[in-house]
């Protein structure tokens, strides 16, 4: 093996993550340690005198030298991300897998070895949501027609069993509980509607038609969400409910909510949602909920506790 071929060994070995120790190189290569110390060299040289995004750490006792990666993520903020994608369960296992080592590639080894360590357990336990389809791909696809403007053909599994096919435009694309969901507009009906990301059973972009979405009906993504708890469907209705539990339990599922009254075991909360996912929420809450307003709420939660009640006759 040539000096050359040496040093591009030690280098690469470097850049995966290895610590090279004078000691064991001496003996992989058979040579003294001033030698080793030129190859070493020769490698801080090169990573000094390049713009390259790494930096070239030595140590004492034993002596011995390896390769940082500067990263514009910090340690902290890869260890979040990481722990967010764990949380959220809408990746299967290989997706999973390769999300997490596109976020561990950031990091330095040592950082590495340290945000390995602090989520094996989580990762070992990790259970998807169940899925047939890959997301990413899904996500790059929808993203590109949103950005394009792009009316598509589309074959879709919805809740209820049903097949549905059709023809839409997709307008935005967010996250919510487990699921991505795409906002398409739908032309006939004049009116746009979620659907989740993972039940379309086929897609392509329409080569008949082309929708173009009134400005009027554009919504804002970050206020559909805060007004979405899980579904997006039925009315948006202004609503007010008592709640005896922890107040901030509510504030957080409707971010736009906010306590009008404070009582003496509960808390009157006021804010904007949409009826199912509300109905859906209350429900949840059980008799923590009193609902005060609007009537169709209080018909809308009545009518589910009685559908509920009659399982139990």
């Amino acid at each position: 093996m040539s000096v050359n071929d040496r040093v591009a060994s030690m280098f690469i070995r470097m850049i995966q993550g290895e610590t090279l120790y004078l000691k064991n190189e001496e003996t992989r290569y058979g040579v003294k340690g001033r030698t080793i110390e030129r190859y070493i060299k020769s490698i801080r040289e090169y990573i000094e005198d390049s713009d390259v995004n790494l930096n070239f750490v030595t140590k004492i006792n034993p002596p011995r030298y390896c390769i940082t990666k500067n990263t514009d993520i910090p340690f902290e903020e890869i260890l979040a991300l990481l722990k967010i994608v764990i949380g959220t369960r809408s990746f299967n296992k290989p997706e999973f897998a390769q999300l997490r080592n596109r976020l561990l590639g950031q990091l330095s080894k040592e950082d590495r070895d340290k945000a390995v360590q602090l989520t094996n357990s989580t990762v070992a336990k990790y259970v998807p949501v169940k899925s047939q389809y890959n997301l990413l791909g899904r996500i790059k696809d929808f993203s590109n027609y949103i950005s394009d403007n792009l009316t598509i053909d589309y074959k879709y599994h919805s809740s209820s069993g049903i097949v549905r096919q059709g023809l839409a435009l997709p307008i935005s694309l967010y996250f919510d509980t487990f699921y991505f969901y795409v906002v398409m507009y739908n032309e006939e009906s004049n009116q746009s509607f979620p659907y989740r990301l993972d039940r379309f059973e086929g897609y392509a972009v329409s080569k008949a038609a082309k929708i173009k979405m009134p400005r009027q009906l554009k919504k804002d993504d970050g206020s559909e969400l805060n007004d979405t708890y899980l579904l997006s469907y039925g009315n948006k209705v202004s609503f007010e409910f008592y709640y005896s539990g922890y107040p901030q339990t509510a504030l957080d599922h409707f971010p736009n909510s906010k306590v009008k009254q404070t009582l003496d075991n509960e808390v009157l909360i006021e804010g904007n949602a949409y009826t199912q996912g509300l109905v859906l929420w209350i429900m949840g809450q059980g008799s923590r909920v009193h609902v005060k307003s609007p009537a169709s709420l209080i018909i809308a939660v009545k009518d589910e506790l009685e559908k509920t009640i009659k399982y139990y006759e």
